[in-house]
């Protein structure tokens, strides 16, 4: 089993560390999917997809894109989850958009995951505060100046080897 895999069966297990190298592997390995998967929603307004054992429904409105998620097989979708506001310039949407849905599949793989050996609480849904896309995660929402250090200074190779690997 890769650790790609393994990844989606550990849910709320996986570590800080793990969920963001798992966010990068997801936009560097889904940037085409992504780009496809943008266009789709901005002519649409609406995108449905799967991932884990969790559906995610993107809905555009007024220039914010929000998504919601619910369990496979469930009826009723979370709240809006995440929400971000679109620009209007289509290559700064496009590339907002992929790292958008990236981190709503995080979100989804922490909640939602394949069923295996973890126990999953059965509480409400659980994200981080601050996506792994802004600089207020690298800053915890204080000082942008010492955020933007610890994003340069953060290494998660070791981890994205591993999921790279087959």
């Amino acid at each position: 089993m890769s650790y790609f895999e393994e990844c989606l069966r550990l849910g709320e297990w996986l570590s800080e560390a793990d969920r963001r190298a798992l966010y990068r592997y997801l936009l560097e390995s889904n940037k085409i999917n992504y780009g496809v998967q943008a266009n789709l929603l901005l002519k649409d307004s609406t995108l449905s997809k799967k991932i884990a054992n969790g559906e995610i429904l993107y809905s555009l409105i007024n220039n914010q894109v929000t998504f919601a998620a619910r369990r496979i097989g469930s009826e009723d979708f979370t709240p809006d989850i995440r929400t971000i506001g679109l620009t209007g310039l289509r290559f700064v949407d496009l590339w907002r958009l992929e790292k958008f849905f990236a981190q709503s599949e995080v979100d989804v793989i922490q909640n939602f995951p394949l069923l295996g050996e973890n126990q999953q609480s059965e509480g409400g849904f659980g994200v981080d505060a601050y996506p792994y896309y802004t600089l207020a995660y690298y800053a915890d929402g204080r000082n942008y100046l010492k955020g933007l250090i610890k994003k340069l200074t953060t290494n998660d190779s070791e981890i994205l080897t591993k999921l790279r690997a087959l």
